[in-house]
């Protein structure tokens, strides 16, 4: 008997949770306009909280059929939709309004009533005329002094510089690096005493600078630079190597197999080539089997090359 108040009560609850439209928490009576109605006088309802990776990562998989879906940003203290494309959040902060039209000036207030005068202080007593002084007598003229007449100056090869006039000749204590060039002990020298680079500059540009530790830096960085880049798996390689151009010059430094113990093919050539304002590195194999390759690249400023190649990779080179 008790099997079967249980078949039916459990068959009337699945029939009336298959009729009803909507779902209540917390109440028998779900307002029947509302899919799931909440009630609590003691609880409420808590959003999932997302911060902004969270947001950007759970963005990436939603598309226009997720609009309205709703998240709490913790990171703003505010909450977050999805309308379609991306998360929008609300409330938004208000935007203020224009300011409005200036009021018009009011009338100008009465003046006020005109202070009464003050008394005249008393006139003070007028000071007695001092006595002249006698006038002194005229003093002898003295010699007439030698002129200043220069007659050259001097720029001498060791930096100092010599003023001679009808006086004699003078020389400056000091040195200075003189744009014919300097004659004097190798104590004389060019540079920075303190610890900052030494820089040289042409049409308002650095151009070069010898740093505080010694490095020589050309338009901003070292001037050679000496790479290494890898190939796994390689069969006649053929990579960009990103590197400029127009800024560097390119040389193979070394190039050869991971494999040293003889039981690979050894190259047989390499060349570096440009293509779209870049460097390329093309290798060539003895046999044509996949192999792992490093290869050493020495990049060199524009600055210090005279590069004689032709823009061709393929011939066009100075015959011996």
């Amino acid at each position: 008997m008790k099997n079967i108040i249980l078949f039916a009560t459990s068959l009337f609850l699945s029939v009336f949770l298959f009729a009803q439209n909507n779902v209540g928490i917390g109440t028998p009576n779900p307002d029947p306009y509302a899919l799931l109605h909440l009630q609590s006088n003691s609880k409420g309802l808590l959003i999932p909280k997302l911060d902004a990776a969270e947001r950007s990562s759970l963005g990436a998989s939603l598309n226009a059929t997720n609009q309205g879906l709703l998240v709490f940003g913790p990171d703003t203290n505010q909450f977050w939709y999805w309308d379609g494309t991306q998360w929008i959040p609300f409330p938004v902060p208000p935007i203020p309004g224009p300011t409005g039209p200036t009021g018009p000036q009011g009338a100008q207030g009465n003046t006020g009533a005109t202070g009464d005068t003050g008394p005249q202080g008393i006139q003070g007593i007028q000071g007695v005329q001092g006595i002249q002084g006698v006038t002194g007598a005229t003093g002898v003229t003295g010699p007439t002094g030698v002129g200043s007449n220069n007659i050259s100056i001097t720029y001498n090869t060791d930096g100092t510089a010599s003023v001679t006039d009808a006086g004699g000749t003078i020389t400056t204590p000091n040195q200075a690096w003189l744009v014919g060039g300097n004659t004097g002990p190798s104590s004389n020298n060019l540079g920075q005493t303190g610890n900052a680079p030494l820089v040289f500059i042409t049409n308002n540009t650095d151009r070069m600078s010898v740093e505080a530790n010694g490095d020589i830096f050309v338009a901003g960085s070292k001037p050679i630079q000496i790479i290494r880049y890898n190939c796994n798996g390689c069969d006649n390689p053929n990579r960009n190597t990103g590197m400029s151009s127009t800024i560097w010059a390119a040389i193979v430094a070394g190039f050869y197999p991971t494999n040293q113990d003889g039981s690979s093919a050894e190259s047989t050539r390499a060349r570096m080539y440009v293509n779209g304002g870049t460097w390329w590195f093309k290798g060539d194999l003895e046999n044509p089997s996949d192999e792992d390759w490093n290869v050493d690249v020495m990049f060199i400023k524009r600055q210090l090359v005279d590069d004689q190649r032709p823009a061709s990779s393929n011939g066009g080179g100075t015959g011996f």
